[in-house]
């Protein structure tokens, strides 16, 4: 009665061959709102009533994204051979979809999937949204990952149990890989469950939880360690020495400085580039560059706001803000990513 195709493959066949170009196109030409330097790879169909992309958003190869309303943010990246099929669907800005993600299930008209700011779910990650998903800004969750809103398949009037319920994660929470949430799973903020868990119960913010079924192990007492202004600053120099070694192996020449103020970066190849990290509270306007494309970050913050213009990227570590872009600020703040930092955008 309800007929509804597994696989859109006359759709793949067809709309998914154009160009990414042409396929925008035909998008808008259909009541798409799609903004600018948006890429859908080969083979990558979008089917909906309702349908919205923001800027600088990429879908890799052969991805299939359904439901009645879809809305992508700025600079989403979907990964290729990623499959979701739920009624409503929304990523927010800078968050990053990996390979071979599957999101999908039995619907329901309240079947809902939101995916906040910043959040990355890693390949092979099952995401069942039946009822409404939600995970909130800065979340990552690695791969082989269950969300499950539905457990059912034995008879419920034979006594067996079935269970629909939604799943909240809050922000800022990590679930490495292999990790399952059942239905009804509420994890607070600033969270982490350990590997191979199975999560059955509540988790409360600020806590590290593990085990099958998962325990909490250290509450918002223990959790996380508190971290003195110069165990920070030890910290951002070594990140930063790093740094300098990892464009060296790409061999982009550095030139490093430090300075009572903070470190200076500057690459010393034909596109010369300047990096400037703050290791006490400063003043947007004390910063000055001498290169046309630079990247500025404050630890403790900037005392007077930055203000974007030019090939500037601002970044704040204290308000987890930034403003502008640049070559060297994306490439600063993709390697800050992997300590955990990371930046919305405030532009």
């Amino acid at each position: 009665m309800i007929d509804k195709q597994r696989i859109p493959i006359f759709k793949m066949l067809t709309v998914g061959l154009l160009p990414s170009v042409l396929k925008v196109a035909f998008y808008r030409m259909q009541g798409a709102r799609i903004g600018n330097n948006v890429s859908i790879g080969p083979l990558s169909v979008l089917v909906a009533e309702k349908l919205e992309i923001g800027d600088g958003t990429r879908i890799g190869f052969a991805t299939i994204l359904r439901g009645r309303e879809i809305t992508l943010k700025r600079h989403v990246k979907i990964g290729s051979m990623t499959f979701f099929d739920v009624e409503r669907i929304f990523i927010d800005d800078d968050a990053k979809i990996n390979e071979q993600v599957f999101a999908g299930g039995p619907m329901l008209p309240e079947s809902y999937l939101h995916i906040g700011k910043n959040t990355i779910v890693m390949q092979y990650t099952f995401l069942n949204a039946t009822k409404p998903l939600v995970i909130g800004d800065g979340t990552g969750i690695g791969g082989h990952c269950l969300l499950f809103t539905h457990g059912s398949w034995q008879s419920v009037i034979d006594g067996y149990p079935v269970t629909f319920a939604p799943i909240t994660l809050g922000k800022n929470v990590w679930l490495p890989w292999r990790v399952f949430i059942m239905p009804g799973v509420t994890v607070g903020d600033g969270a982490t469950i350990g590997a191979n868990s199975l999560v059955t119960k509540d988790v409360p913010a600020s806590s590290l939880a593990a085990g099958s079924p998962a325990k909490v192990l250290r509450g918002p007492d223990q959790y996380p360690q508190r971290l003195t202004d110069d165990q920070k600053r030890d910290h951002i120099k070594a990140i930063l020495a790093e740094f300098a070694g990892y464009l060296s192996y790409h061999g982009i020449g550095v030139a490093r400085e430090e300075t009572p103020t903070g470190i200076r970066i500057h690459t010393t190849s034909s596109k010369r580039q300047e990096l400037f990290v703050a290791l006490q509270p400063v003043s947007a306007t004390e910063v000055r560059f001498t290169e046309a494309e630079a990247c500025a970050v404050a630890l403790f913050g900037f005392t007077s706001p930055p203000v974007a213009g030019g090939q500037v990227l601002w970044a704040d570590c204290a308000r987890q803000s930034r403003i502008g872009s640049s070559d060297i600020g994306e490439e600063t703040l993709l390697f800050l990513s992997r300590y955990g930092m990371r930046f919305y955008r405030a532009d």
